[in-house]
């Protein structure tokens, strides 16, 4: 399982590695918003809470709605659970662990750039932000602890802190991480859940890191700017809500290559497409639009379902 964790860890260094060189993000470059300051940076992290009290209050909001809807919080007395990581006997082969590090990239990814946006320096607003949504994670991991399904995991500390590190680097360092490295999901209903579950339907989930040439420069003049490198997992089977459509529990490691859509389409007709071009330019920096990747297995896993 080890060499296995390894293995995963070692491959998501080297795309993260080849993105040097890389510009930042352009929709929300902070090189771009720092040479004009509008406000002064944040003094402490309560400073930062005031200012930012809606973004932040609107993610609590929805945490705490999803801990009472999806998760079964107050359905237990408080207890630890050892989840384990990517073992074929955990709970979702480590599909969990994926989406507590892409939900809290994500969540510090969103307050980062509202912050930026306000005009606060990249590293102040990376600072703040990634202390913000580690409170939050902590906030949702404390009552994970009084739901029956779930429990306080250690595991789930150390992803939360993977996925708030990995925005932190990409604002600070925008010229080293920033527009190369992105985290997605791409996400197809199970027929099992039943419904729309894009936080807990972990047999419709797969996870990515993406590497896009354009943010090297001795590519970004060339055709290889129009397309970007995958390295994903995902896993199936391990819900009992997927039994009456398989009796197996599989993991599968995978490599591609996709379309980068900011060359082909948002970048040429920015004007054309003009604000819904810029939301949906953002979104697919986080979601992985299907249909548009050539991919090959690396590593798979099957087993009988217990």
């Amino acid at each position: 399982m080890f060499s296995y964790i390894r293995c995963l860890a070692t491959s998501l260094l080297f795309i993260s590695s080849i993105s040097a060189g890389a510009a930042q993000h352009t929709a929300l470059k902070a090189s771009e918003k720092q040479p004009i300051s509008i406000a002064p940076d944040y003094q402490s992290f309560w400073h930062a809470s005031e200012v930012n009290w809606l973004e932040l209050g609107l993610v609590f909001s929805g945490i705490t709605y999803l801990g009472v809807k999806e998760w079964d919080w107050g359905s237990a007395s408080f207890k630890f659970n050892n989840e384990g990581w990517f073992g074929m006997d955990s709970g979702s082969g480590g599909a969990d662990k994926l989406g507590h590090l892409y939900s809290s990239y994500v969540m510090t990814e969103y307050l980062a750039h509202n912050m930026i946006d306000k005009g606060y320096s990249a590293e102040s607003s990376a600072l703040y932000s990634a202390y913000a949504a580690s409170a939050l994670m902590l906030y949702v991991e404390v009552f994970d602890g009084y739901s029956a399904d779930h429990g306080f995991s250690y595991e789930d500390l150390i992803a939360n802190t993977m996925g708030v590190g990995v925005s932190y680097l990409k604002t600070v360092y925008p010229d080293t991480w920033g527009d190369t490295l992105d985290l997605r999901i791409e996400y197809k209903p199970s027929k099992g859940m039943k419904g729309f579950h894009p936080v807990t339907d972990y047999s419709g989930m797969k996870y990515m890191a993406v590497a896009k040439l354009n943010g090297i420069d001795v590519l970004k003049n060339t055709p290889l700017k129009y397309f970007e490198l995958q390295l994903g997992y995902f896993t199936r089977g391990f819900n009992k809500d997927d039994r009456p459509y398989t009796d197996f529990r599989s993991t599968e490691t995978f490599v591609g290559i996709s379309i980068n859509l900011d060359e082909l389409l948002f970048n040429p007709y920015r004007q054309q497409l003009g604000k819904v071009g810029q939301y949906l330019r953002t979104a697919t920096h986080y979601l992985q639009v299907p249909g548009i990747s050539l991919r090959s297995d690396m590593h798979q896993r099957r087993q009988p379902a217990r």
